[in-house]
């Protein structure tokens, strides 16, 4: 793993000239001497650190130098670099995620019809830190020493592509499955098949399976809120946006079960802090949904909650 360690040393150190004159340097003929540009960025009116990644920006020559994934990241791209064709790739059409690794995503979705089902061509998206590399390596040095025959070096990329309708309920959830993948960052062609049309579907997350990511930010325990009755309750871990709705990342249970069937539907509304009503999440406890690596429940609505200041909670027969 000695060059997948170089490797990673050398992606995110990437840099990508941006112009701005500034002062000049010297620099040799097969070497370069830049001073350190202690630069402040504003990336759409937000303020953001390069040294919070790990980045430093340069001057070189009388211009500025920012590292390119710092800059493409920031605007909502990815950045892949392929080492055999020595090519940096900038990708912002991921846009399908995943709320158990931040480093996958899933993008450029064609879903075709074809008699009762649909064919599924996808593009996939493995950051760097999508793999657990203690684990890998543990794995490779077990391997070796119980059969040198076996190549270690690459591995079956699985998951989940699942596709709700408009009323925030899955219509199917349709595994995909590519071998032969290196443990390295990259972006992958997927294909699958489903079941059935999936012509009608309003948005898709994405559930990966294999890999597991090297980092997972701990969970901590929500804040529970109730209804008017305390049948239910719900803690909030997290929201994405995702396209015209919110995925709903949350602890839901009933207090007691033999008083709220699984039929029952649960309301989630979101308020601004002028108590506008941002929009709703509805589901049952009984509903098909995706679920968290923690064990919390996946759920969807229509509308942009992610500035949300209040929610309540409402069960209804």
């Amino acid at each position: 793993m000695e060059g997948a360690a170089v490797l990673k040393k050398f992606v995110f150190g990437l840099f990508c000239g941006i112009i701005v004159s500034i002062s000049s340097v010297a620099y040799a003929s097969d070497s370069i001497q830049a001073l350190l540009f202690p630069a402040k960025f504003l990336v759409n009116d937000v303020k953001v650190d390069p040294h919070d990644g790990g980045y430093e920006v340069l001057n070189y020559d009388g211009h500025t130098y920012v590292p390119i994934r710092f800059v493409a990241e920031n605007m909502g791209s990815k950045v892949v670099y392929d080492d055999a064709s020595k090519t940096i790739m900038i990708d912002n059409g991921f846009n399908i995620v995943d709320m158990n690794n931040i480093y996958m995503a899933a993008g450029h979705l064609s879903v075709a019809k074809d008699g009762d089902h649909s064919i599924i061509h996808s593009k996939l998206y493995i950051g760097q830190y999508a793999w657990d590399y203690k684990f890998i390596e543990g794995y490779q040095s077990a391997t070796r020493l119980a059969d040198p025959t076996i190549d270690v070096t690459k591995t079956t990329v699985t998951g989940i592509l699942a596709f709700w309708n408009d009323k925030g309920e899955i219509i199917e959830k349709v595994p995909y499955e590519v071998s032969d993948i290196p443990f390295t960052e990259q972006i992958i062609d997927i294909q699958t098949t489903s079941h059935t049309d999936l012509s009608s579907y309003a948005v898709v997350t994405l559930e990966s399976n294999n890999p597991h990511p090297t980092r997972v930010y701990g969970y901590l325990t929500p804040k529970l809120i109730s209804d008017n009755d305390d049948k239910v309750k719900f803690g909030l871990v997290g929201l994405q946006k995702t396209g015209e709705y919110t995925i709903v990342n949350g602890l839901l249970y009933a207090v007691d079960p033999s008083n709220v069937s699984k039929e029952s539907h649960i309301t989630i509304t979101f308020f601004d802090d002028m108590g506008k009503r941002l929009g709703t999440a509805t589901t049952t406890l009984g509903a098909e949904r995706p679920q968290s690596m923690f064990g919390t429940a996946l759920f969807l609505g229509k509308g942009d909650f992610t500035n949300y200041k209040s929610i309540t909670i409402e069960v209804s027969e």
